[in-house]
Parts: C-alpha cells; sequence; structure tokens
C-alpha cells in the first residue's frame, strides 16, 4: 500500500492555516456516506474470551479417551460371550430335542444381541448398565450349558435302547406303538428281575395324538409267556421285563414295543421333586401304612395335594376298596394324569435339576435318547393337544394252587372277565388303527372298567 506524505511549509504571515491532509489507503475508495456505528461497541470488554469449543458426539466422552487395556477388556468380554453363545447352542443341537428352526431363530437372536452389545460398548451408550447385561448374558449362556449336559447325561442314565439313526428314530413319531410302564417294589438296580406292582399299558398314536392308558391288576390269572402254564401277572417280572411284556401282549392280542420301569423310592423322589401333585378321590379313604415308604395316610372325597409319600400311598392302596385292585389301577392311572399335567407346567423348568436326578437314579426305559428326542422335538414343533383315555379290566376274586412260580401253593388269583378283556381290546385298536378319539359322552361306554378321566379342577 502507499501513503502520501507532503513536506511541511512555513505558511507566510496573515495565511490562514489550512486542514491537514487525510491519511488512507490509496487502494480504497472513499465512503460514499455515513458509516454505521454500533454502540454496543463501545461497552464490550478490551479482551473478550474466544468461543466454546464445539460440543464432541455424543457417542465420545470428552477427555476420556479408551485406554489400550479397556479395549482389551471389552474385547475379551465379546469373546467369552460369543463362545459360551456358541457352546449353549452345540450342547442344545446335541440334546436333539429342539427343532432345528428353533436352534436357528436362537442363533440369530444371539447373533443380534452380540451386536447390540458391541455397538453400546464400542459407544459407550450407558457404558455400566451394557456391561452388566453382557455379564448377565454370559451367565445365562453358562447356566444353559450345564442345563443342557445334565439333560444329557440323564438321557445316558435312563435310556436302555441301543441307538438309531434319526431316520429311524424319527418313525417313532409316525407309527403307533406301545409301551409298557412298570412299577417295581425293588430297592435295587432296576435292571435286575422283580415282580410289577404296577401294569399299565400305554397304547400311542402321535398321528391321531391319541393315548389308552389300560391298566391291568397285579394278580390277574393270565397264561405266562414262554411257558405251558398259568400264573399271576406280577410274578411274570421275575423272569425279566421281555416276559411281562410278552404276557401281556399275549393277553390282548398285540405287540409290546417298549417298557418304561420305576421303582417305588423313585416315584416318591420324582413326585417331590415336580412340587407335588394334585390328585381327584372318588371317595373318601385311610391308606395302611407301608413300612420303609410311608405312614398311613387319610384322603377326602375330591381334591387331594400331594407329596410323593402320599401320593404313593394313594397309587398302591387296594384293602380300602370293595373292588380291590380294581380301584388301585384306576387310581394308579389317576396319579398318572396327575404327574403329566404337572410336567407339562411351570415346575419342570423351576425343578429341573431334582427331576433330572431323581429320574437318572429310579428309571429306565427302552426307548433311546433318539426316539425320546424325536418325540420332544414332535410336541415342540405344533404344541398339539392330546387325548388320553384310560380304561381298566376286572376280574372275580379267586384263589389257586397251579401258579408256575409257586407250584403247589395256594394263592389269590384274579380270574379274568373276559367281556372287559375285549372292551380293553376294542379300545386298543381303535388307537392303533387311527380312529379318532370318542365322543365325551361315548367315552364311558368305550371303556372298560370305570377308569374315566378324572374332573377338571
Amino acid at each position: 500500500m502507499d501513503f502520501d506524505f507532503e513536506p511541511e511549509e512555513q505558511a507566510p504571515a496573515g495565511h490562514k492555516p489550512q486542514r491537514p491532509r487525510k491519511i488512507r489507503r490509496s487502494d480504497d475508495a472513499p465512503p460514499a456516506g455515513p458509516v454505521p456505528v454500533d454502540g454496543a461497541d463501545f461497552f464490550r470488554p478490551s479482551h473478550q474470551e474466544p468461543p466454546p469449543p464445539p460440543a464432541p458426539p455424543c457417542h465420545e466422552e470428552p477427555g476420556r479417551p479408551q485406554h489400550p487395556i479397556q479395549r482389551g477388556l471389552f474385547m475379551l468380554i465379546l469373546l467369552v460371550q460369543a463362545a459360551l453363545s456358541a457352546a449353549a447352542v452345540i450342547q442344545l443341537y446335541r440334546t436333539r430335542m429342539l427343532p432345528n428352526y428353533y436352534l436357528a431363530i436362537l442363533g440369530a437372536l444371539l447373533a443380534l444381541v452380540w451386536l447390540l452389545f458391541f455397538k453400546c460398548q464400542r459407544y459407550k451408550v450407558r457404558g455400566a448398565l451394557t456391561r452388566l447385561l453382557s455379564l448377565v448374558l454370559s451367565a445365562a449362556m453358562a447356566v444353559g450349558c450345564v442345563w443342557a449336559q445334565q439333560g444329557l447325561d440323564a438321557l445316558d442314565k435312563v435310556t436302555m435302547g441301543d441307538e438309531e439313526t434319526d431316520y429311524e428314530a424319527q418313525a417313532i413319531t409316525t407309527q403307533p406303538f406301545v409301551v409298557y410302564l412298570s412299577g417295581v417294589d425293588n430297592r435295587g438296580e432296576l435292571t435286575e428281575d422283580a415282580r410289577s406292582d404296577v401294569n399299565i399299558l400305554a397304547v400311542v398314536n402321535p398321528v391321531t395324538k391319541r393315548v389308552a392308558l389300560v391298566n391291568t391288576p397285579r394278580d390277574y390269572y393270565v397264561d405266562l409267556a414262554g411257558t405251558d402254564s398259568k400264573d399271576k401277572l406280577t410274578h411274570a417280572g421275575l423272569y425279566g421285563v421281555e416276559t411281562s411284556m410278552q404276557t401281556l401282549g399275549d393277553l390282548y392280542g398285540i405287540q409290546v414295543d417298549e417298557y418304561v420301569r420305576i421303582n417305588f423310592a423313585g416315584f416318591i423322589d420324582i413326585v417331590d421333586a415336580l412340587g407335588g401333585i394334585d390328585v381327584y378321590s372318588d371317595t373318601a379313604f385311610t391308606s395302611v401304612g407301608s413300612p420303609g415308604y410311608y405312614d398311613p395316610t387319610d384322603f377326602v372325597e375330591g381334591w387331594n395335594h400331594l407329596d410323593g409319600a402320599a401320593a404313593l400311598a394313594f397309587a398302591r392302596e387296594r384293602h380300602a376298596f370293595a373292588t380291590g385292585d380294581i380301584q388301585r389301577g384306576i387310581n394308579q392311572m389317576k396319579v398318572i394324569d396327575a404327574m403329566l399335567e404337572k410336567i407339562k407346567s411351570p415346575a419342570l423348568l423351576t425343578n429341573y435339576s431334582r427331576l433330572l436326578e431323581a429320574v437318572s437314579d429310579n428309571f429306565v426305559t427302552s426307548l433311546s435318547s433318539g426316539q425320546i428326542a424325536a418325540l420332544v422335538r414332535m410336541q415342540l414343533s405344533d404344541f398339539a393337544a392330546w387325548d388320553i383315555e384310560n380304561c381298566s379290566v376286572t376280574g372275580t376274586s379267586s384263589s389257586s394252587t397251579h401258579c408256575y412260580s409257586a407250584q403247589g401253593q395256594k394263592l389269590y388269583v384274579m380270574t379274568p372277565d373276559e367281556a372287559s378283556v375285549a372292551a380293553a381290546q376294542a379300545v386298543i385298536q381303535s388307537v392303533l388303527s387311527g380312529e379318532p378319539a370318542p365322543a365325551p359322552e361315548d367315552a364311558g361306554a368305550s371303556s372298560a372298567g370305570s377308569g374315566s378321566s378324572q374332573p377338571a379342577a
């Protein structure tokens, strides 16, 4: 820029002095008019503080950069979560209990949860809360692994059947089958031969979702399989569970495919693990005691809440009834119904560990783990309701000295009522052939004996 200066000269006398020239930029144009001035500028402080820096983004914490140790801990937690989640899914897959699409949905949900935690911890959105939730998730996955492993261990203990291919195991969900439910008064191993005091055939049609429970009194005088003699049904167990299965199969003209055995001590433990059961009694009665199992127990007419010992007393009592073993069989099926209802309730989840422990020590079955898993998957896939019918064959009290296991001894026996046996056979064939369940008003007529279902609570 250029500045013009003129030297001062001595003004002559009487000469009026001229105004000094204004110094200005040579490249600036003179103002065309008055210049507006903001009066507030005169009152501003001479030193003005600089404006504050812009606010950081919401996902950053100013002044707290993420330390490498914190980042490493975050990655470690994330890896532990992923490892535990994957292990839980693998364990659940190994049980083969859940349908594959359940596992796919679970895996997708876990992936979304991992992503959510990653984003929350990466951008520090409520950091303490997300870290707490991540720890809860890790703990839940660890519990899931243990839960699944317990299920696998229990299945290994109770299943006596040979392992089958998935295709062979799946056949149990598409074809009718018959299971022998046996309750033994035995304090030893369940694989030992022993008399069976509970003899119920469960005839199952998985396609029509229909089940018939057929009770046969323990003292029924029947042809003993493998011999040309007769004996009490309970004595068939002395020669093995297969002999009992074949004896009952011959009685009803069917093939009994599988068996489930439970001892009385185990029955008590299982009912207690379920938190007790609710059973409807047709009459009030008092059961006699059984040393080592239960004391004399009173039951009222109507609903009774029973613990394990009381449930066993209810199921075993026969002396308090005019029909003896007939009513005992009916009561036994009432107890089975009550247990099934409790298993379908949240009690199965809240008492899972206790139930597995009780089952694994006191329960054996010829069903393979693959067959059990296939049945569970089938039920979980549609949550279908099942029609369950109860019937019991009858007979007349008698005695015999020609029991195969006690030749020459006079023993109490029950001579079968052929009409009730024929009625039971009709019910069994109806289920096996895939016929629909009878209407409620016809159910009593189609069932042998008086083994009707208990009233709804």
